[in-house]
């Protein structure tokens, strides 16, 4: 078996795509990749290869500050932005993403299609997403499932026709719309990761997405990195460092990470909110709907 280094170069030139809507997973997938590649976690230098919406990298392609760019013209030029960064990468790269996938106003994908290797689709319950979301952005739940539900949603949203923040606007829709311009495109492959799956067994879902990303890894070293990179060791590594990631309003980054959580933290109306709009990919997920009765 080649090792996990020379497979990574082998794949130079290519990139897998780490997406997700916010706080279902990625953050724990890159650490596990982190101590997958390197043998450890640290978690102010996670070892993988930043976000798409960055503008430190699209500025630095183009020599053009993106804050001069509206939000159209940034989707025109960022896949050719990648196109050129990923023909220098001296390996395969992973790339985290919030934005749902979409096409540009002439009808081409944001995103680099001819140079992606593949993608990790990581999706937690959304009932679950609420509570997590809503701690991560200093806010309500009500407010977080208004987020969710929001068909025009974004991250980062644009004001008045720019913004100054370090990252491109990230188009999301609703929790439902962002599952599905994933799952639902055919341009690039796609292997969906659940949260919840990866809680119950994560040395066994860990090794399966590396294998369906084209990687092979023994599962005695999936079993290492998944050790280096508990929750529980995060938890702690975040309560003696710090985590740049964390918004500063917040107590913590790694709340809880629990499954089924939302039962202790939303009213049964929050609950119905979530579970009238976004029923349908739930069950399309596997996710069973909780019996509720709202007077």
């Amino acid at each position: 078996m080649k090792s996990l280094d020379k497979q990574l170069i082998d794949l130079k030139g290519k990139v897998v795509w780490m997406a997700s809507y916010p706080k279902s997973g990625n953050t724990w997938f890159r650490c596990f990749l982190s101590a997958l590649f390197t043998n450890k976690v640290e978690l102010n230098r996670i070892n993988t290869d930043g976000i798409f919406s960055s503008r430190n990298l699209f500025d630095s392609v183009t020599d053009v500050d993106s804050r001069l760019f509206n939000e159209e013209e940034s989707k025109l030029t960022i896949a050719s932005v990648y196109n050129f960064h990923l023909s220098h990468a001296p390996k395969l790269e992973f790339t985290k993403v919030h934005d749902a996938y979409s096409l540009d106003r002439e009808g081409k994908p944001i995103f680099p299609t001819q140079n992606t290797h593949h993608v990790v689709y990581l999706v937690r319950n959304p009932l679950d997403v609420v509570a997590s979301y809503a701690n991560h952005n200093s806010t309500t739940n009500d407010k977080s499932i208004s987020m969710m539900n929001d068909k025009d949603g974004y991250l980062v949203a644009q004001s008045h026709g720019h913004n100054n923040m370090n990252q491109l606007p990230q188009m999301m829709h609703d929790w439902s719309g962002h599952v599905k311009s994933w799952l639902d495109q055919k341009e690039i492959p796609v292997t969906v990761m659940r949260y919840e799956d990866t809680k119950k067994d994560p040395v066994n879902s860990f090794h399966r997405v590396m294998t369906e990303i084209g990687l092979k890894v023994s599962k005695k070293k999936v079993k290492a990195a998944v050790e280096l990179a508990k929750f529980e060791r995060l938890r702690e590594m975040e309560d003696d460092q710090g985590f740049k990631e964390k918004a500063p309003t917040v107590t913590n980054f790694f709340r809880s990470g629990k499954s089924g959580g939302y039962r202790d933290e939303l009213t049964l109306n929050q609950i119905e909110s979530i579970i009238s709009q976004h029923k349908d990919v739930m069950r399309e997920l596997g996710y069973e709907m909780p019996v509720i009765q709202v007077d």
